[in-house]
């Protein structure tokens, strides 16, 4: 696994922020990750996983010491050495994912104190062009 981004807000990144990475693939890839953490445990509150062999993103949880079921989105809009902008934001409910301006899919929490959730973290096979992490603002 290599970390090429992490970053943490002690005061919990859900609800109401916005993560935003701006990026593409290598030639060579396999897949990445977008792992939103409880910092104090183990837990992963939301795995966001494109899986370019499967032409398929996972999402997961991984909580008391397992994966949780699996959710796959077939909506594949990524390709190699193609820039693409994800967008995962949070209200009390989901996570809400869009990829270059389009929802992909939402993610009902299963971690119930979103203030736990207080770390961000993109391992494996991405290059990050920019990357930003803002209060959203509800209208």
């Amino acid at each position: 696994m290599t970390i090429r981004f992490e970053a943490s807000c002690p005061d919990g990144l859900c609800p109401g922020w916005s993560f935003i990475l701006k990026g593409e693939t290598p030639v060579e890839a396999n897949k990445f990750e977008i792992n939103f953490m409880c910092d104090q445990d183990d837990r992963i509150a939301f795995h966001f996983n494109p899986r370019f062999t499967e032409s398929d993103i996972i999402c997961n949880s991984f909580m008391a010491n397992h994966w949780g079921k699996e959710e796959r989105c077939s909506n594949f809009p990524f390709g190699i050495e193609e820039p693409f902008q994800i967008e995962i934001c949070s209200d009390n409910e989901h996570f809400h994912v869009y990829i270059d301006d389009t929802k992909i899919m939402q993610y009902k929490h299963r971690v119930e104190d979103l203030k736990t959730i207080t770390k961000v973290q993109v391992v494996n096979d991405v290059n990050i062009s920019s990357l930003e992490i803002a209060k959203k603002h509800h209208y």
